[in-house]
């Protein structure tokens, strides 16, 4: 295929993918570099238009983008454009021996997982070569070339996928139609994860099904030390089992709890008295003399309520210690009976966002 004049060929060209050769092009319109895909003869039309359609919906800063669609005089896609992204393949940077940068590599990932499944679609190839570390430093997800949007046309016939990232429910005769879910993609990232630990993957993820539970494959047992939550995490995103796994969102906000630990700040506010409590393992008591008292505390991840005396509520509910608080709330010391009485303190915590 001769590329429309609009673009210019940068260099020479490359796999796309397995069915695609792709350029790294000038847009001489937009003055930009872009992807062109140039699709093979014979292509699966319908597969092609899976990706478009599942390129175009999402919307997130860790999700490659899908620019326009060209297509032949009869209406055939013929070409895909699409951001480029320059800077090395997640493949390149292996194995990952800081927890900190390991953590932020898994949550990047979640959260373009989380924006994929957030419209329905599953990628069916997560895999670090198919992820990029762009030029500030942001991790992508890109080639959607086996995506389908989650319950239509979703079963295939025989296995598909990369091999050591293939879920076991994708794992049968070449003739038997297998169902797949957003969970597939669930598995592949527990894959990822542990590749980036370990460098490669152990034999027993790469056998057809997977030989799990392994001890090479237990997130508990590698040379990086991880919190407990998130290697509990990892483990149950490879289970066996597809209802067992966890949700993208779910692993996202575990993952992004432990990298905003001791990054919290709450403010609570008794009358003309302001108290601040930011530091790991730093306490306030609350007190209005007869009326009750509680101590608050935060152990880096919550606030929480203990040492109650008297008669205290949190959004006029009984305390039962030790408790966490809610990010927004109203602490009352005193008696239901008393009225304005009472002692009436706002609570708030600020959230920070995860910065990568």
């Amino acid at each position: 295929m001769k590329l429309p004049a609009r673009y210019e060929a940068v260099g020479s060209p490359f796999s796309g993918g397995g069915m695609s050769t792709a350029f790294k092009c000038k847009d001489k319109h937009l003055d930009r570099h872009v992807l062109v895909k140039v699709l093979q003869e014979g292509i699966d039309q319908k597969r092609i238009l899976d990706e478009v359609k599942a390129l175009s919906a999402i919307r997130s800063k860790h999700v490659v983008q899908i620019y326009d669609v060209l297509k032949d005089r009869s209406g055939a896609v013929t070409a895909l454009v699409e951001e480029f992204l320059p800077g090395q393949d997640l493949d390149d940077v292996l194995p990952i021996t800081d927890t900190s940068t390991f953590l932020r590599h898994i949550y990047a990932i979640a959260c373009g997982l989380a924006d994929i499944h957030a419209v329905g679609v599953v990628h069916r190839d997560i895999k670090p070569n198919n992820m990029k570390i762009d030029a500030e430093g942001c991790l992508r997800i890109f080639d959607f070339g086996l995506s389908r949007t989650d319950g239509v046309n979703s079963e295939t016939i025989g296995t598909i996928g990369t091999l050591g990232y293939i879920a076991p429910e994708l794992c049968a005769p070449a003739n038997q139609k297998v169902s797949f879910t957003l969970a597939v993609d669930v598995f592949a990232f527990g894959a990822t994860a542990l590749k980036l630990v370990r460098g490669r993957l152990p034999s027993d993820l790469r056998a057809i099904p997977p030989n799990l539970p392994a001890t090479d494959a237990d997130f508990t047992k590698q040379t990086l030390a991880l919190p407990p939550a998130i290697a509990a995490t990892l483990n149950q995103c490879l289970s066996k089992k597809p209802m067992t796994r966890p949700s993208m969102e779910t692993v996202r906000n575990i993952i992004g709890r432990h990298l905003l630990h001791g990054r919290h700040k709450a403010t609570m506010i008794a009358g003309d008295k302001i108290h601040y409590l930011e530091k790991i393992g730093q306490s306030v008591k609350l007190s209005a003399g007869s009326l009750g008292s509680v101590d608050v505390s935060y152990d880096g991840y919550d606030f929480i309520a203990t040492n109650v005396t008297g008669d205290v509520y949190i959004n006029n509910m009984g305390i039962i210690p030790p408790q966490k608080l809610p990010g927004a709330s109203v602490i009352t010391l005193g008696a239901p009976s008393l009225g304005f009485q009472r002692q009436y303190i706002t609570f708030d915590v600020t959230h920070p966002e995860v910065i990568l």
